[in-house]
């Protein structure tokens, strides 16, 4: 091959290259601007500096909100607008061609918002419903309202950039406050087991003072108690059979005093 072939060559090669960079190339406020109906949203990109975020990507879906829906964002901080925004840049390409494949049913698509590594709870995606050859965006965070709808497709440069002119902003909840934390439920409280009631000991009880009624008095003793009775035998008195005994002793021996008497005469 002949050496001067190749300058030339490499030379081309650079050219085609540097053409395929430049095709893919857009600049979102330059295109806005030939949309007056988009002039408020061109602004918030461009004072958030979110216009050259989205010049920085190769292929993007840009739902761009008309003037007269644009209501209180002019009112927001640079940082929430810029936060609600990136909502509206979707990282993929979808025209009106692409959206009508999807039959009715809903697509989930990822936002510039959850690139950013500031979102949380779902909230850098979005869900894009088809019904009725009608498109409706919201945010995937749960009880989000889900009615920004399609109006028309505003331009597009296949597959690089498509902007998608729609109803009203997406609300995505939480992005311009920190969301709150579910509330768990309270802790079942645990009903104590009632014990049986505790049975006072004896001790315990308090013993209730005697009325006078209950209180009986001892008879007195009688006089005759102090003394032992006339009539009662005195404690070593003998017994009758002892008596009886004694008396037959006696009698024996005067029998026989008075026989040994009588023998002697």
């Amino acid at each position: 091959m002949n050496r001067s072939i190749i300058p030339l060559l490499c030379s081309f090669l650079l050219l085609s290259a540097s053409s395929a960079s430049a095709a893919s190339a857009f600049n979102i406020t330059k295109i806005l601007s030939q949309y007056p109906d988009y002039t408020n949203f061109n602004d918030l990109i461009s004072k958030t500096g979110l216009a050259s975020e989205i010049n920085a990507k190769s292929t993007i879906t840009l739902l761009a909100i008309p003037n007269g829906a644009i209501g209180d964002l002019t009112s927001k901080s640079n940082d929430v607008v810029k936060k609600i925004l990136t909502t509206h840049v979707v990282l993929d390409y979808y025209d009106t061609m692409k959206l009508q494949k999807l039959k009715d049913k809903t697509t989930k698509l990822t936002t510039m918002f959850q690139e950013s590594g500031k979102a949380s709870n779902d909230q850098g995606f979005l869900n894009v419903t088809a019904k009725d050859n009608t498109f409706v965006f919201g945010s995937v965070v749960k009880d989000a309202q889900r009615d920004s709808r399609l109006e028309k497709s505003v331009m597009n440069q296949p597959y690089n950039i498509s902007i998608l002119g729609i109803s009203q902003p997406i609300v995505t909840p939480g992005i311009d406050s920190p969301l709150a934390p579910s509330s768990a439920p309270p802790p079942k409280a645990n009903t104590p087991k009632s014990s049986p009631p505790k049975a006072e000991s004896p001790a315990e009880e308090e013993a209730e003072a005697p009325t006078k009624e209950d209180i009986t008095e001892a008879p007195a003793p009688s006089k005759d108690a102090d003394s032992p009775s006339a009539d009662s035998p005195p404690a070593d008195a003998q017994s009758p059979s002892s008596s009886s005994a004694e008396k037959l002793k006696i009698s024996f021996g005067f029998f026989v005093l008075l026989a040994s008497m009588v023998a002697a005469y």
